[in-house]
């Protein structure tokens, strides 16, 4: 198991070994998805922006449980994630999918046109923010998964978006531990995220330790 320390402290992170045995004890996606795991894979280092299978299928869980038909996603990478949730909502269900790479979205395409899902999945490219404030409707499950600095933008505006029972997922809560002492840019954005909303009144939290950390808000 990868350890990382922090002043006397030890932060522990999931094994590979758990992770895939995790993996293999859950439900398996299909051929499209673990084809596309596999290009995406392939990318090298940045494919570690890509959600794992314990997430993606904890996603679809959720869309299914909660009978979502209207599910937003803040970042698509090379659109694993999306189509995970995709997978999970009802045929008449909708994802819109939000990003600012065309270069991997296009892989994204690839797949979700391969899919039998892929119908479900609108691509709106441009920065998340204006992207957002074009939006109309309501939506019942939201994704947070992007530039780790405006996760606070994207949480107040998600709250406009959010249906009466909605729910927000905020991904990489948990920064590979590194939220425990904050130093870099990034590791303070999301300390202060979670301070956030963990003292906003009007919305309930959980932080699920799955992967790298999962924010689970609802209204109270």
């Amino acid at each position: 198991m990868k350890l990382i320390k922090f002043g006397g402290l030890m932060a522990g992170l999931i094994s590979n070994d758990l992770e895939n045995y995790i993996s293999s004890h859950s439900e398996a996606g299909g051929n499209v998805e673990k084809e596309l795991r596999e290009e995406t894979l392939a990318l090298g280092s940045s494919s570690g922006m890509m959600s794992g299978d314990s997430v993606g299928n904890f996603l679809k869980f959720i869309v299914k449980i909660n009978k979502c038909k209207r599910v937003l996603e803040i970042g698509t990478f090379t659109g694993y994630s999306a189509l995970m949730l995709a997978s999970g909502l009802q045929e008449n269900g909708e994802l819109i999918t939000c990003d600012i790479n065309s270069e991997t979205s296009d892989i994204a395409k690839k797949y979700w046109a391969k899919s039998s899902h892929g119908k479900k999945i609108k691509l709106v490219l441009g920065p998340a923010i204006e992207s957002m404030e074009k939006l109309n409707g309501e939506f019942d499950l939201i994704f947070i998964d992007a530039d780790k600095n405006n996760y606070l933008n994207y949480y107040n505006k998600s709250k406009d978006l959010l249906s009466k029972n909605g729910i927000i997922i905020v991904d990489n809560v948990l920064w590979s531990g590194r939220v425990l002492i904050p130093e870099d840019k990034q590791s303070i954005s999301i300390d202060n995220f979670n301070k956030f909303v963990n003292k906003d009144k009007d919305y309930w939290n959980t932080i699920v330790p799955i992967r790298d950390g999962l924010m689970i808000i609802t209204r109270r």
